[in-house]
């Protein structure tokens, strides 16, 4: 089975979430042994990851600056493309891909923020993500998503998805073996780290909120966010309490593992996820998760986690005291979260996602109803 992996969205050489999945699962698919892969993105070869480099055929594209021309633009450009390379199936690693070419499409979606907190995007950002995935998953045979949650939404937002999404969630992309070296952190008092881009869904306000909160009773508590924030959320929402922010961005691997085996957990305030790798990479390096109780998170955080109304900075605030003062409880978490992430498996992830392509393939072999185009399915 030829596959393209069509990624056009993301930025070369910049590995987001959207491409770190992408490039896991193909991996998972090439040791499966069942498929040959072309990837179809802005990475050129000698940026992929080593595991993948040598084993794909890379197609580079430009990233494109508007991605709703780049989606029509699509439609012509690689249904050519899978004539000439023989592809079987195109595998949209987001909806910001192919809505023709092949025998049949899988197209994955990550999150549906656009509609779960329509607060977080202007109007016609929505009106045109919107047009893009009516156009992209209404002509794909199947839909992966990477929750039960982000399933469920897309067949309240596109009830004629419904019998086509599958859930296939992703997995840690850290394991146990990263660093056990102490972060520089670490040695200066208790932190609680944020992993993520400061983003509306991820309402890291609240945390500084709450960590205000305990400035006066434990002074030495402090933030470590890893991420970018432009904006400045969490140190506008701190509103000059004496909480020590330390800001991270574009670290290593080792770095980042330090980070979570020294903290006192990792907080996910999050509005909206349609996974969060954090909470399942906190977890496997035994660190304590606490998360909103909204969305995905307590979903992939199972039972290895506290979870509070990301709306309350008073409840987060005392589950952080909690974890302060009761060690019993802290243990127990990571007991917990170590059972919880052995829920989830790249090899796994890798078998599910080849079960959709085949699953996309025998729909598109069975004979068309008159009157329905031999390349379509319904708009949703």
């Amino acid at each position: 089975m030829r596959v393209l992996v069509n990624m056009p969205s993301q930025h070369g050489g910049r590995p987001s979430g959207v491409a770190l999945v992408a490039f896991r699962v193909i991996a998972g698919l090439l040791d499966r042994g069942n498929v040959a892969v072309v990837l179809r993105s802005p990475w050129t070869r000698t940026q992929l990851p080593e595991a993948i480099r040598d084993r794909v055929a890379v197609l580079t594209v430009p990233r494109p600056r508007l991605m709703v021309l780049d989606v029509l633009r699509q439609a012509v450009t690689v249904p050519a493309l899978c004539r000439a390379e023989g592809i079987d199936v195109v595998l949209n690693a987001d909806p910001y891909g192919a809505a023709f070419g092949g025998r049949a499409r899988v197209s994955v979606v990550h999150d549906i923020y656009f509609r779960t907190i329509p607060d977080c995007t202007g109007w016609r950002e929505a009106l045109t993500t919107d047009l893009i995935f009516r156009l992209v998953l209404g002509n794909s045979a199947r839909v992966i998503a990477v929750s039960d949650t982000t399933r469920d939404s897309l067949g309240q937002f596109y009830p004629s998805l419904r019998e086509r999404v599958r859930t296939a969630p992703s997995a840690a992309m850290l394991d146990a073996s990263a660093s056990s070296g102490v972060a520089p952190e670490a040695t200066r008092g208790a932190y609680v780290l944020a992993v993520g881009n400061a983003t509306h869904n991820k309402n890291f306000a609240t945390l500084a909120r709450a960590a205000a909160a305990l400035s006066h009773t434990h002074p030495d508590l402090a933030i470590v966010h890893v991420g970018e924030d432009p904006q400045e959320t969490l140190a506008a929402a701190l509103s000059g309490a004496p909480v020590r922010l330390m800001r991270l961005s574009r670290i290593g691997e080792d770095r980042l593992a330090s980070l979570y085996r020294g903290a006192l957990c990792l907080c996910v305030p999050s509005f909206a996820e349609g996974f969060c790798l954090p909470v399942l990479e906190a977890q496997t390096l035994g660190c304590p998760v606490l998360c909103s109780d909204r969305s995905a998170t307590p979903e992939i955080a199972g039972d290895g986690a506290l979870t509070f109304d990301p709306t309350d900075h008073a409840a987060l605030a005392a589950a952080l005291r909690r974890l302060l003062h009761e060690p019993g409880l802290r243990a127990d978490l990571i007991v917990r979260g170590h059972a919880n992430a052995r829920r989830y498996d790249w090899a796994e992830t890798a078998r599910r996602y080849e079960g959709v392509l085949i699953e996309a393939l025998q729909d598109a072999a069975r004979p068309m109803p008159a009157g329905e185009a031999a390349d379509a399915h319904p708009a949703p």
